[in-house]
C-alpha cells in the first residue's frame, strides 16, 4: 500500500511535469525536447552532479549533431552514399571515447543531444541551439526538482 510520502512525491512530480509543459509550450518550444532534457538529467540516477554532467553531454551532443550535418553536406558530393555512415562512425567513436573523460562521459547524454538536434529538423545555427537547449534545460531543471522531492517531504514531515 502506498504511503503518504509516496503519494506526495507522485503528485509533486506530476505538478512539476505539468508546470514544465506549460512553460515549454508557452515559450513556443517543442514539448518532446523538454522531455529529452528531463530524461537526460534522469540518467544521473538521482545524483545532481551526474545529472548536470549528463546535461553538459547533451549540449555537446547537440553541437556534435550540428557539426555532423555541416560535415555531411560538405563531403556528400564526393563521398556519395558513404558520407552518412562515415559521419555516423566518427560521431559514435567520439562519443565512445568520452568514457575516458569523466565527468563528461554520459553516452546517453551525447546521444540524446544528437537525437534532439536531428529530430528537430532545424538547420545548424544559433537559433536551433537556443531552441533545443532552452527546452532541454527546462526539462533538466524539472528533473532536478523532482529529484529533491523526497528530501523536501522528509524535511517538512520529520518522522
Amino acid at each position: 500500500m502506498p504511503t503518504a510520502r509516496f503519494a506526495w512525491i507522485v503528485v509533486t512530480v506530476g505538478i512539476i511535469a505539468a508546470v514544465a509543459s506549460v512553460v515549454t509550450v508557452g515559450l513556443s518550444l517543442q514539448l518532446w525536447t523538454m522531455f529529452i532534457g528531463w530524461t537526460c538529467f534522469g540518467t544521473g540516477n538521482g545524483d545532481m552532479r551526474r545529472g548536470a554532467a549528463a546535461l553538459a553531454c547533451l549540449v555537446i551532443g547537440v553541437l556534435l549533431g550540428m557539426g555532423a550535418l555541416i560535415v555531411l553536406g560538405a563531403i556528400a558530393p564526393a563521398a556519395g552514399q558513404w558520407a552518412l555512415p562515415f559521419v555516423i562512425f566518427i560521431l559514435a567513436v567520439v562519443v565512445m571515447l568520452s568514457l575516458l573523460t569523466p565527468p563528461l562521459n554520459s553516452i546517453p547524454g551525447y546521444f540524446l543531444g544528437m537525437t534532439a538536434f536531428f529530430a528537430s529538423g532545424l538547420q545548424p545555427e544559433g537559433h536551433a541551439l537556443a531552441t533545443i537547449l532552452s527546452a532541454a534545460f527546462i526539462g533538466a531543471l524539472s528533473a532536478g526538482l523532482a529529484t529533491i522531492a523526497p528530501q523536501l517531504y522528509d524535511r517538512w514531515h520529520p518522522a
